[in-house]
């Protein structure tokens, strides 16, 4: 959008990270910019709370950085003392099999001794590269592993890595569009193997950027504050929009906020509100481009969105067995157990939690068990107590307790992921002044929100799907 040749008037509607990021880019760049969000505060489902001690993240519980661009604008907006990289320990990542948590393998020799795995899946595991590929446009995540690596690594390694991720089911979500890199591995070398060893080669060799973990002193929330006060008055919190009217070029929202109306005509409009949310707009019904925005958002394809809770308990160190050295453990659905799995905070990055103390966020509900995660405070602290005891050796009862039910939590990229981005895609072509981002396009994770959104502020909307 800056290379217009001149400065425009661009009207933002949320203000979560994707929101900010967006409208602070697009102001540095000289363009008039506001930013309308409906609640009292900015950050969206990035919520950092102080407690007892007690340093709780409600929703993403750290920015795992993949490009320098990320990283540039990071260190732009925080000040160099409050980023906090993660614990070098936090490489370690553990799974559960048989009721233990095993570290996954980082070497090829681990890899080899590993008790995650059979002697069986790993040999076969070595026939990958002569696999063919697949035919098809897209395919489940488990369709992909089963065929290429096997059920085992499915098991035991991928599912558990889309249940951190979008808490969802493997044989839903979509290859293509939920991990693109792997998908094109497959696409471009016709092996998983064969194409992460030429990638290695060829970052090696171009100096790629490496992925770096982090968070802030005060929790992650301190980024979206941090924009916030950059962007000033340019943001307007409590806002309620009474409709939004297409013009000859361009916008005009309509709307309230703390008893005063507004009526401010724009040149483009960019909406970052939950994808749930966009039917709800109030588009005016009284032209042709604003019915047909209405019926376009309301045709839209449905993503599940699935209920999930996060669960923060704090204990005595004594009251653990288990190192806590790593970033955290994932529970296979094959285990049965009642948590999706459970983030060390406190070994993750420094104070979230008190001297001699221990906090450890878990995750419950998702696709798979939507039910479980609307249960009371009471019976989630219980059951997921009863397996922490199985698998960090857990003595007695926590002294810290925080828990944040999201009703529709992460959007889940399943297969036919695509016909939805085609469909957004065909609203932006036929009404070129407007433009929708979210955690629902290009990536749910915080580095694919912020990359996504400088991206659309800097360059437009050719967006690769």
């Amino acid at each position: 959008m800056q290379n217009d040749s001149t400065k425009q008037t661009i009207g933002v509607i949320g203000a979560g990270i994707t929101g900010l990021t967006c409208a602070l880019a697009l102001k540095q760049a000289g363009h008039r910019v506001t930013v309308w969000e409906p609640s009292n505060r900015c950050g969206g489902a990035i919520i950092s709370q102080i407690q007892n001690g007690y340093l709780c993240e409600e929703g993403p519980n750290s920015l795992l950085v993949k490009s320098a661009e990320v990283l540039d604008w990071i260190k732009e907006l925080m000040p160099p003392e409050d980023i906090c990289p993660a614990n070098p320990d936090a490489k370690r990542r553990y799974i559960v099999r048989n009721s233990r948590a095993h570290p996954l393998p980082d070497s090829l020799w681990r890899a080899i001794r590993t008790p995650l795995y059979s002697n069986r899946a790993k040999l076969n595991l070595l026939g990958e590269p002569f696999r063919k590929r697949s035919p098809n446009e897209d395919e489940s995540v488990a369709a992909f592993v089963r065929r290429r690596m096997g059920p085992e690594f499915l098991d035991y390694g991928i599912a558990c890595l889309v249940s951190g991720i979008f808490a969802g089911d493997p044989e839903r979500i979509s290859i293509r569009h939920a991990f693109p890199k792997v998908w094109n591995l497959e696409k471009e070398h016709g092996s998983l193997i064969r194409g992460a060893l030429q990638r290695c080669r060829f970052g090696a060799a171009q100096k790629a950027f490496k992925p770096l973990m982090l968070s802030f002193t005060e929790g992650l929330e301190s980024l979206p504050q941090s924009i916030a006060t950059k962007l000033g008055d340019s943001i307007q919190t409590t806002v309620a929009i009474d409709s939004i009217e297409s013009l000859t070029n361009g916008w005009n929202v309509k709307g309230r906020r703390m008893g005063d109306t507004f009526n401010h005509p724009l040149d483009k409009l960019i909406v970052t509100i939950p994808l749930h949310q966009l039917a709800k707009l109030p588009f005016c019904q009284g032209n042709a481009v604003g019915g047909d925005l209405s019926q376009s958002l309301e045709d839209l394809n449905t993503i599940d969105h699935p209920p999930l809770s996060t669960l923060v308990l704090g204990f005595e160190r004594n009251q653990i067995s288990h190192p806590l050295d790593g970033f955290g453990m994932l529970i296979p659905a094959k285990e049965k157990r009642f948590i999706l799995g459970s983030i060390f905070s406190s070994s993750l990055f420094p104070n979230r939690a008190p001297q001699g103390e221990v906090s450890l966020m878990n995750f419950i509900g998702g696709v798979t068990h939507p039910d479980r995660a609307e249960l009371t405070e009471a019976e989630l602290v219980d059951r997921s107590c009863r397996d922490l005891r199985d698998l960090l050796g857990l003595r007695g009862q926590p002294k810290f307790v925080h828990r944040k039910l999201w009703k529709q939590a992460i959007p889940q990229y399943q297969v036919g992921h695509g016909l939805f981005i085609k469909q957004l895609e065909e609203i932006e072509k036929r009404h070129p002044d407007i433009y929708f981002q979210g955690n629902y396009r290009g990536g749910p994770g915080l580095n694919d929100c912020i990359e996504n959104a400088l991206k659309l502020a800097r360059s437009g909307p050719n967006r690769a799907a």
